[in-house]
């Protein structure tokens, strides 16, 4: 399959296992989970990556200055990718899978002109309450079938 993406956007599917960062925010329950996701693909949906990173950094688990760096290689990413895929023109959510008591995977499509970027995040239960402990987004949209 042809990549439509730079490697650095896909940078943030192996954020899961970095160390935590001090204090992250938290979620009380499953439908705020939820709720902060959509409210990340409005933004992504929108063409506002960097707002929809920005929504998410209060609620990371994973290491703060490792979503940053995430964060500005989608911001320098994005002219090349909209050139390829066209604008932003919404969002879809896909699916939501719990394992246990303690996960939580959500599944989105970025909609553009003329192709889905998938959008994965993942949520911990933590002590605290709920977190994302790692997300991704790309153009492997193979992935979505695979079940």
């Amino acid at each position: 399959m042809t990549r439509l993406f730079p490697s650095s956007l896909l940078a943030a599917a192996a954020l899961a296992g970095v160390c935590l960062h001090a204090q992250a925010d938290t979620l009380k329950s499953e439908a705020e989970v939820r709720t902060l996701a959509d409210k990340v693909m409005a933004q992504a949906g929108a063409g506002r990556t960097d707002d929809a990173y920005g929504a998410m950094s209060p609620y990371s688990l994973i290491d703060i200055r490792t979503l940053e760096v995430a964060r500005s290689n989608a911001r320098s990413s994005r002219m090349a990718i909209e050139a390829q895929v066209g604008n932003s023109v919404g969002y879809e959510f896909i699916r939501s899978e719990k394992v246990g008591d303690s996960l939580i995977k959500l599944t989105y499509i970025e909609k553009t002109e003329r192709q889905a970027i998938p959008w994965q995040f993942i949520f911990y239960k933590a002590p605290a309450g709920w977190g994302i402990s790692a997300f991704s987004n790309g153009d492997n949209v193979d992935a979505l079938f695979d079940r």
